[in-house]
């Protein structure tokens, strides 16, 4: 982001938003990578003080958090100012070993996108051991990320067979269930690409990792997200939690 759109960002759009130009109408998206005991790293690692800074936030000022298996219920997936989905990408290992007991006593839920391909077979990921633990919890929900975590704008680029068909089909076997959730690595998507997701019928809601407002789209939701970048003012977190950010993609493409 240069350095005048992360002004706009910063300072302009959260009062846009205020003044109710647009409106949400989805519940509201924030989500991470792994989190880390030392430096951070933008949006790819997060500090683990400076997370648990934001999450007991998030518990003293009295937000409700969602898992992806709540958002089933309509009255769950509506917009609320104090509602949130905290998302994490990818399935790292510190997303249980670091803060699942954490979490639990903040009394505060949360779901990770898995890549597949990564799940109990790389160190640094969970073993789906873990998954089941955390799922079986009640605290944590689990959504799709692909097998190989490619780009997925140009579907014909890709082995679709693998990274849906097959990715899909290893997740229900290891949970007992299919994912409704669907989130494109690096955010890398097209509208052409949501036709294809949404011809297929398997996921409920599709998550993309741009600042924009969630919307229906024959039958489905395309969920937009806001990435939590551990370098920006703590201000600017909280105005992500209240879903002040989501008209930045619109205001900048």
């Amino acid at each position: 982001m240069n350095a005048p759109k992360r002004f706009i960002f910063r300072n302009v759009v959260p009062d846009l938003v205020k003044l109710r130009v647009v409106k949400n109408m989805y519940c509201n998206v924030i989500y991470y990578h792994d989190i880390v005991p030392g430096q951070g790293e933008s949006f790819m690692r997060t500090n683990i003080d400076i997370f648990r800074s934001h999450m007991e936030y998030i518990a003293a000022n009295g937000f409700e958090t969602l898992r992806f298996d709540d958002l089933e219920k309509p009255e769950n997936l509506a917009f609320g100012k104090k509602k949130v989905i905290i998302a994490f990408d990818d399935g790292w290992r510190s997303n249980y070993s670091r803060i699942f007991d954490f979490m639990k006593s903040l009394g505060l839920k949360y779901s990770i996108f898995l890549t597949m391909g990564k799940i109990g077979t790389d160190e640094d990921y969970l073993t789906w051991d873990m998954v089941r633990e955390m799922h079986e919890s009640g605290l944590v929900g689990f959504g799709a990320h692909t097998f190989t975590h490619p780009k997925m704008a140009d579907l014909s680029a890709v082995d679709y067979d693998l990274e849906i068909v097959k990715a899909d089909q290893l997740f229900e076997k290891e949970l007992g269930f299919s994912p409704l959730d669907f989130c494109y690595p690096f955010g890398s998507y097209s509208s052409e690409a949501n036709k294809t997701l949404e011809k297929d019928g398997r996921y409920h809601r599709i998550y993309t990792s741009s600042n924009m407002y969630s919307y229906e789209e024959n039958g489905f939701v395309i969920m937009g997200r806001n990435g939590i970048n551990q370098d920006w003012p703590f201000r600017v977190f909280k105005n992500q939690l209240l879903g002040y950010y989501n008209i930045f993609h619109s205001l900048t493409h």
